[in-house]
């Protein structure tokens, strides 16, 4: 079966899907679309997306799997407003999070964009109050040893361990209900940047769900500096790699103004 298949009585030869095929798979042959080396495909699906008449099909990437877009119903200042809003959340209520909004929250994540369409993310939820208190006493363990061989980074690592020893205080999961790890195969090259990009379609969505999330720094850099008793709290199946994590659960409080930061920094290079 060739890679796409084309309804002749349905196609108009406009050449848009041979215009957004990121690789140049697709050409017009007598004006109708014909497709090459298809081993190359990124299965990204937009020659059937951009299709405006429906009449191409991707064999990788199906026609019937595309949900037809809605015409826009919101506004620039609606979405500037929605991301201006966003903050990472620091103090959490104790109530769980319903497992039907994680699910919400990451499959939404997973239509994040990846680099060269590779995607290979997938998700691992810890919800156990007992083992979540545990991975934060590691994490502060493993930051207290490196506060002993003298880091670049033993200050601040000193600074988050003493707060904890003396008051308690878990300044790395921040008491969170939930914390979610993105997780890809051991080999995949690209793991760390298309975590970045799913986790970051998360933390955009929670708020939408009532959610709020913040970013387990802390925990990422004890896991990636190969903390043996964290690694084996966070059960990471064999052949499998943890390439983000961030903590999730419903905002103690409110916040009534928006986040602020550094001015803008741009320069366009002119001809």
């Amino acid at each position: 079966m060739d890679l796409i298949t084309v309804d002749h009585s349905l196609c108009i030869r406009c050449g848009r899907c041979a215009a957004v095929c990121p690789r140049g798979l697709i050409h017009l042959e007598e004006q109708w679309p014909k497709s090459q080396v298809e081993e190359l495909c990124i299965a990204c699906g937009q020659c059937v997306a951009v299709c405006p008449v429906a009449a191409l099909d991707n064999r990788l990437a199906p026609l019937a799997g595309q949900t037809a877009a809605p015409k826009q119903t919101f506004t620039a200042e609606a979405a500037y407003q929605f991301l201006r809003s966003r903050r990472s959340i620091r103090c959490f209520k104790q109530t769980p999070v319903e497992r039907s909004k994680l699910l919400q929250l990451l499959d939404l994540a997973r239509l994040a964009p990846s680099g060269g369409n590779s995607q290979g993310i997938g998700y691992q939820v810890i919800e156990n109050r007992a083992v979540l208190e545990q991975i934060t006493a590691e994490t502060v363990a493993w930051m207290e040893q490196q506060v002993e061989q003298g880091v670049a980074a033993a200050k601040v690592y000193a600074q988050y361990a003493a707060m904890y020893r003396k008051t308690g205080r878990d300044s790395i999961l921040r008491s969170a209900p939930c914390l979610v790890l993105a997780t890809a195969d051991a080999s995949f090259v690209r793991a760390r940047e298309n975590s970045h990009f799913t986790l970051a379609y998360a933390e955009l969505y929670a708020p939408a769900l009532g959610l709020g999330s913040c970013w387990a720094g802390l925990l990422e850099s004890a896991a990636y500096g190969g903390h043996a008793p964290l690694l084996k709290l966070l059960d990471i199946p064999a052949g499998r790699q943890l390439s983000g994590a961030i903590m999730v659960g419903y905002p103690e409080f409110k916040f009534p103004r928006w986040p602020d930061r550094k001015p803008l920094d741009v320069r366009f290079v002119e001809d």
